[in-house]
């Protein structure tokens, strides 16, 4: 697609976004055409274009929703057309969705001390964090959210580097559901008992291509790090001090209307916990907002990263706060 065509493209995607009903029916399949180019959709029918056709447009209603509503709220988020544009909600939530919650996790509960520096932001990537990641086409959120959680700790703990590997969580940690959904504490108790958990490099992430899952095939001679404990945080206040005084923590949130986001600070939110991510920074001044990682590509958001509201519970980002003890093997 040329720069004049991608110039031409947003605005008629702006203009239906901001008036869905304006749009004509050339300037609607002028998007989806750019859109097909833009993130490489291909449809094996023409029955099934014709579906998502009708999902796209659906959308295009929902991004001009979304948008009245931060508007409405005072917020700077923006949403628009991205790689989700053509799926329906529940197409959507049941792939790149999967937090499943419960109530039996084991945490300790941290004792936070306040935070007593002068700065009102802080910003951990790149720091103690690894680059953003893609769990593609499976609901295998809570294994990114819980292997990006033991190499942030590992770095500020252990000083060391890993990118682990969540296809080893996705395949053989029973106690989740792999691709259709999981837990950052189950998570991290399977490391624990199975003695680690392995790079990348080693064992690489395969299910995110088409959702399926293989056969549990770790080895431990590659086992890198394992975890000792794992600890929870239960308040935004002692949250926010935590990430400023110390680092990262994975958490649980409400994603549900993630699908359209492009940018700004979100705050219009629902609370039905479903999708797992790290936070890992935070702006507590007025109008601050938390920084969250997330695991749909670099193509998505703000270069990955999405940011909430400061001090409202955004999305429910209080939920299920973690960090983790990570040890060499």
């Amino acid at each position: 697609i040329t720069m004049f065509q991608a110039i031409a493209i947003s605005a008629l995607a702006a203009s239906a976004a901001a008036d869905y009903t304006s749009a004509s029916p050339q300037s609607l399949k002028m998007m989806f055409e750019s859109f097909k180019t833009q993130f490489k959709a291909k449809y094996s029918t023409m029955e099934e274009e014709m579906t998502r056709f009708q999902n796209f447009k659906e959308n295009l209603k929902l991004i001009h929703e979304r948008n009245v509503a931060e508007r409405k709220a005072g917020g700077s988020a923006s949403h628009g057309i991205t790689r989700f544009a053509d799926l329906t909600h529940s197409e959507f939530a049941g792939k790149y969705l999967g937090y499943v919650k419960s109530e039996n996790t084991n945490a300790t509960v941290a004792d936070v001390k306040p935070y007593t520096g002068s700065e009102s932001l802080v910003d951990w990537t790149g720091v103690y964090t690894t680059p953003v990641k893609d769990q593609g086409y499976c609901g295998s959120c809570w294994a990114f959210a819980a292997s990006e959680q033991i190499e942030s700790d590992a770095m500020r703990t252990l000083g060391v580097t890993f990118e682990l590997s969540p296809q080893q969580l996705v395949e053989c940690d029973r106690s989740s559901m792999g691709c259709n959904g999981g837990l950052q504490e189950r998570a991290y108790s399977y490391v624990q008992r199975a003695g680690g958990i392995e790079q990348e490099t080693d064992y690489p992430y395969t299910s995110g291509a088409d959702g399926s899952e293989g056969t549990c095939s770790s080895d431990k001679s590659k086992f890198v790090l394992t975890v000792s404990d794992y600890t929870t945080i239960k308040d935004e206040t002692s949250m926010a001090a935590y990430v400023k005084s110390t680092g990262p923590v994975s958490i649980a949130i409400d994603a549900s209307t993630w699908s359209t986001y492009t940018g700004g600070i979100m705050t219009e939110c629902g609370t039905q916990i479903n999708h797992a991510v790290q936070a890992v920074g935070v702006d507590d001044s007025a109008g601050g907002y938390w920084k969250v990682r997330n695991s749909w590509g670099t193509s998505w958001g703000e270069s990955g990263f999405i940011r909430l509201a400061y001090g409202k519970d955004m999305c429910g980002i209080t939920t299920d706060v973690t960090y983790v003890e990570a040890k060499k093997v």
